[in-house]
């Protein structure tokens, strides 16, 4: 969160010395520092683009605030301690999301080794074994047409609850259960078949 420096509301009666700045000071303060200002900001966040809109920002700020602000120091100082606090909060947001990103990239690569591990280990032959195949048929016809159609819609048809839900007029709870109890009967009755369910279920009835 910016840390700005010190705020004393109502100081319009007795203006402080940025409470009488006139817009011609202002320009010339603008005119002044911008570019310092902009090149010391892009020094520490290593972009220029993002350092201008901080330094641009700060300065409107402050003229929004003038009335507002008790100076201890020369508006330069005040302005420049607001860039710094803003590129601090840049840098930390940056931060934020390069371990949400890096944490992102941690799981996908575990994703892919996994991946690697179970198709490694699987034996393709199965797939088109006999018995297979018709142990997982029989399971698939087995259910219920509604709850057939609405686990073929899931996984085939790139459909979102609410869409399955409107295409065969039920709730989205509803698709949501049905969904689950398929899954949980797989675990159960397809257990020794579970690394291969995935590719049964694109072989199915084809």
């Amino acid at each position: 969160m910016t840390v700005e420096p010190t705020l004393i509301p109502g100081q319009a009666e007795a203006p402080s010395p940025s409470g009488g700045m006139t817009p011609q000071e202002f320009t010339r303060l603008f005119t002044r520092f911008r570019e310092p200002f902009t090149g010391i900001a892009s020094s520490y966040i290593h972009d220029r683009a993002a350092a201008e809109d901080i330094v641009a920002d700060c300065f409107a700020r402050f003229w929004d605030k003038k009335a507002e602000i008790n100076l201890s120091g020369p508006p330069e100082a005040y302005l420049l301690t607001s860039v710094k606090n803003r590129c601090l909060n840049y840098l930390r947001d940056k931060a934020a999301r390069m371990r949400i990103e890096q944490r992102m990239q941690e799981d996908a690569y575990r994703a892919v080794m996994t991946e690697i591990d179970i198709l490694d280990g699987q034996d393709m032959s199965l797939l088109f074994r006999e018995d297979v195949r018709r142990i997982f048929d029989d399971f698939m016809r087995q259910l219920p047409a509604m709850t057939r159609n609405i686990f073929y819609s899931s996984r085939f048809e790139d459909l979102t609850y609410v869409e399955i839900a409107e295409k065969y007029g039920v709730t989205p709870r509803k698709v949501k259960r049905e969904i689950q109890k398929v899954l949980e009967i797989m675990r159960t009755s397809l257990k020794d078949y579970l690394p291969l369910m995935g590719l049964l279920l694109w072989l199915w009835d084809s």
